[in-house]
């Protein structure tokens, strides 16, 4: 089976937890590995498992290529100083590979992710609160936001982007053997320094909010990444 990440070692992942100040990662890591690592491969999950397991999950795929199951390796607020007090609108989640690549997202929108093949995302930054943060389903969300974002392979750093978010249907997916109605969000983002314009999707939950799935663009001129959210995480669980 083909991997979307690159085989590494798990080493440089654990200095990137260190990094970024996770005191006790080393013991979430600890039990994720064993399931996500040495229990399952990732494309062989199934539904009953998925419900059982104790972690949050997705599911990852680019363009099209084979399915990963991804599990949930830590959960915390922005790494800023002063320090963010963490509140379900910032908290970062960090999502861990049986093959040892990571990405990390912000209510569904990817930051920033590690050992990918097709190149990073570095982060994405804005002054602006994200559109997809507030609630696309809701009237009073702006429907235009900027950012900037850094990427590699190269030295991609702070590229403008322009985005308008518009509401296109509601559709009907099937996601763990159970049929789901969503409201499906476009996102045109055009990055003018680079002539370059693409549009992201996001399936978003009516009643929360909660972005359910997405199709996002890595970065301008990389390909597409596809997340949909298996098990949901549960932020009482960190108060």
């Amino acid at each position: 089976m083909h991997s979307i990440f690159q085989k590494k070692s798990l080493l440089p992942l654990l200095f990137f937890f260190i990094l970024t100040g996770c005191s006790n990662t080393f013991v979430q890591i600890g039990g994720m590995l064993k399931e996500s690592v040495v229990g399952f491969p990732d494309d062989n999950v199934t539904v009953a498992e998925i419900e059982q397991s104790p972690y949050a999950s997705i599911h990852v795929r680019i363009n099209n290529t084979n399915r990963s199951y991804i599990v949930l390796a830590y959960a915390e607020a922005p790494q800023t100083l002063p320090l963010t007090r963490i509140d379900s609108k910032n908290i970062e989640l960090k999502w861990l590979s049986a093959d040892k690549g990571l990405l990390v997202t912000r209510n569904g929108r990817l930051l920033k992710s590690v050992n990918l093949f097709v190149g990073n995302r570095l982060n994405i930054n804005s002054e602006q609160t994200d559109p997809v943060a507030l609630g696309l389903h809701l009237s009073s969300t702006p429907m235009q936001w900027k950012s900037t974002v850094d990427w590699q392979p190269g030295y991609h750093i702070n590229y403008q982007q322009h985005s308008t978010f518009s509401f296109v249907s509601d559709e009907t997916l099937t996601i763990n053997d159970k049929t789901v109605t969503l409201k499906k969000f476009n996102e045109h983002v055009v990055v003018a320094n680079l002539d370059i314009e693409y549009d992201n999707q996001f399936w978003v939950d009516e009643s929360t909010g909660n972005v359910i799935k997405s199709y996002q663009k890595i970065a301008p001129n990389l390909p597409y990444i596809e997340m949909t959210l298996l098990k949901p995480y549960g932020f009482e669980d960190v108060k």
